[in-house]
């Protein structure tokens, strides 16, 4: 097998998905604007569908077609285990995530200090323009669906034959690089090494897309929803006394905002416990192509495809942090 084609293979698959996802939209935002000034903020949906509409309709469609070139491995089906094994495991991606979160205000936080620019996430201000219901059929439905189809499945499917390692680390850097911003970008890639291991270890998709579909939901949906009901962005900028009177007003959304904070933090404990439990456990084997430690970076990066994509996803982050 020709190593440094196969992944330029790959690399030019999400090189594009990238190139598409950045530039479609941008495309689609400019003819709009010029034909109904102001269209995408008058109306969220119209803003929903040019954000991500060309992303799964084109861009995930290009990106599956030039990675059926390559051939796939069936995995081994496994069961997870019970309903046990499954919270617990969940714990694990709650405190991954809420871990990767904190590292990544920090980062944002020392750049904007460094540079004096805002680095924004973009998916907070997607999130804060349209309904509840459409948060809920994108975020908690869509994503998690095609992002483990596109980034868990297609993938390691295909690099998984180089060893468990490389292909679990490519499937998570490749995921949290497409996410384009510091914010989300850590949490992302821990995230996405777990959805990896637990889909080698079972080869079975469905358990990735329901722990990333409940984990969307409290963090996306219950967040943005208890947020609203408290109607924050109204009352947060008032003075205190204001602040005191709108939060008696709203007492029943404090008193739940409060509560999922506690879950989030017993979760998160209990997560890095079982975290530390689990870890010795785990098991990473090699491949039919497995190569040395030394040589893997070299094939797996240097190559056009992957350069190219490498390249992209700079160049989205850098325009995330000074638009």
């Amino acid at each position: 097998m020709n190593k440094r084609k196969f992944f330029s293979t790959i690399g030019m698959a999400y090189f594009l998905l990238l190139l598409l996802m950045l530039a479609l939209p941008t495309v689609l935002a400019v003819i709009l604007e010029a034909a109904a000034p102001g269209s995408l903020y008058r109306y969220p949906l119209l803003y929903w569908i040019v954000s991500l509409a060309p992303q799964y309709l084109i861009a995930m469609p290009v990106c599956v077609k030039i990675m059926r070139r390559l051939p796939a491995v069936r995995l081994y089906r496994n069961r997870l285990g019970g309903g046990g094994k499954w919270l617990s495991t969940l714990c694990i991606a709650m405190f991954l995530m809420e871990a990767g979160n904190i590292i990544g205000n920090l980062v944002s936080t020392l750049i904007s200090r460094v540079t004096g620019l805002e680095v924004i996430s973009g998916v907070e201000e997607l999130l804060s323009e349209g309904d509840l219901w459409m948060v809920f059929v994108f975020t908690v439905i869509l994503a998690p669906i095609l992002e483990e189809l596109v980034f868990r499945k297609l993938l390691i499917d295909r690099a998984v034959v180089f060893g468990d390692r490389t292909a679990i680390l490519l499937s998570a850097l490749f995921f949290g690089l497409a996410h384009g911003n510091f914010y989300q970008l850590f949490y992302a890639f821990a995230l996405g090494c777990l959805f990896g291991y637990i889909y080698i270890r079972t080869g079975k998709i469905g358990y990735t897309i329901s722990f990333h579909m409940v984990i969307n939901f409290l963090g996306g949906f219950v967040s943005s929803f208890l947020l609203e009901k408290l109607e924050y962005n109204t009352w947060i900028n008032g003075d205190y006394s204001e602040m005191i009177y709108a939060l008696y007003a709203h007492l029943g959304a404090f008193l739940g905002l409060l509560l999922f904070g506690i879950l989030i933090i017993v979760l998160f404990i209990a997560g890095l416990v079982r975290f530390i439990m689990s870890i010795r456990h785990v098991r990473l084997c090699p491949g039919e192509y497995e190569m040395p430690a030394g040589k893997t970076a070299k094939a797996v990066f240097g190559n056009a495809g992957m350069i190219l994509f490498l390249i992209t996803a700079a160049v989205i982050f850098i325009i995330e942090t000074i638009s």
